[in-house]
């Protein structure tokens, strides 16, 4: 157990520098010599709000031992998600090998419940990073960005609904928010093939190969309406 720990949280470590490394050249190249006045407010935004993510991603010692239980949680998965990929031995991306290996997934994690990576002891935190992420007038864009590609959202057109359930396939014609900068680096990096994605208030862990809703946590931000 207490390799596997070691192991997440050197996993983590690597994932958080790529993160950060990859936000730090982003804002620059936002704020270069031959952007508009528009351009260069909206850079100075982002890298106000990279710079509280980078403030509030140290949790107090009280929420260590959660976020450390949820970083081992998803480091095994990947590991979980590999083995199996191995077994079923196919290196194409079809859709028939990401049929199979949903199947193979939902049979192994048949007793998954909601909860069982986000667990309660590390709601809260989530909760809380979010909040600060996405409540103020500064966090307009981040909201907007969001809502933009909300599944819930209708738009134009009728959307594809997302039924938000653990081994629930996250449908491929269904739209997907865009998670910003500031969030992305507020929350814990996730090891491949997971990603976070928001469906209405909901924070989802998804396998993003096999198309998977992982866990997710219900009513994970702050009201998102613009008003």
């Amino acid at each position: 157990m207490d390799d596997h720990a070691s192991f997440a949280r050197r996993g983590v470590a690597r994932f958080l520098i790529g993160t950060l490394a990859a936000l730090c050249l982003a804002v620059p190249v936002l704020a270069s010599p031959e952007a508009t006045p528009d351009e260069k407010h909206e850079a100075g935004r982002v890298a106000k709000k990279v710079k509280k993510a980078r403030g509030t991603a140290h949790p107090a010692e009280a929420e260590r031992e959660a976020l450390q239980h949820f970083q081992a949680e998803v480091a095994e998965y990947a590991e979980f998600h590999n083995k199996l990929l191995a077994q079923l031995g196919s290196r194409e991306e079809t859709v028939a090998a990401q049929k199979a290996l949903a199947r193979a997934i939902r049979t192994k994690r048949a007793k998954a419940r909601p909860g069982d990576i986000f667990r309660p002891e590390v709601q809260p935190l989530f909760r809380r990073l979010l909040a600060e992420q996405l409540t103020g007038p500064d966090a307009l864009d981040a909201r907007k960005a969001i809502l933009e590609g909300n599944p819930t959202e209708t738009g134009d057109s009728i959307p594809v609904q997302v039924v938000v359930r653990v081994n629930a396939v996250y449908p491929p014609g269904a739209s997907r928010s865009t998670m910003p900068a500031s969030v992305l680096a507020t929350l814990p990096p996730l090891p491949a093939p997971l990603h976070y994605r928001f469906v209405d208030r909901d924070l989802l862990l998804v396998d993003s190969v096999a198309g998977l809703i992982v866990d997710f946590l219900p009513a994970a931000t702050p009201d998102l309406t613009i008003k």
